[in-house]
C-alpha cells in the first residue's frame, strides 16, 4: 500500500436532497472555483451521498472535521483550515 503524494487534503460535500435544497451546488462550485483561483493542487474536493445532517446542511468533512450549515462566504475559513492543517 502507498500513500498518494498530491492528493493531501479531501473535502467532501454532501449532494443529498436537503443538503441540494439549502445550496450545496452553489457551494460546490464556488469552492471548486476558490481551489482553482488559489492555485491548491494538493486537495480534493469530492461528493457524497447523504451524510445524515440534512437539517444541518450544507455538510462539509474537511480532512475528517464536520462542519454544518456551510455557505459560500465562509469559503476563506474553509481554506484556511487546509493550510493550517498543512504544518
Amino acid at each position: 500500500m502507498k500513500p498518494a503524494q498530491t492528493q493531501k487534503h479531501h473535502i467532501f460535500i454532501c449532494t443529498g436532497k436537503d443538503c441540494k435544497k439549502n445550496g450545496c451546488e452553489g457551494l460546490k462550485s464556488d469552492l471548486k472555483q476558490s481551489l482553482k483561483n488559489r492555485n491548491i493542487k494538493t486537495a480534493r474536493l469530492i461528493k457524497t451521498k447523504c451524510m445524515d445532517y440534512c437539517k444541518l446542511g450544507p455538510n462539509l468533512v474537511v480532512n475528517g472535521e464536520l462542519l454544518h450549515d456551510c455557505k459560500s462566504e465562509d469559503i476563506p475559513a474553509i481554506l484556511e483550515r487546509l493550510e493550517i492543517q498543512k504544518s
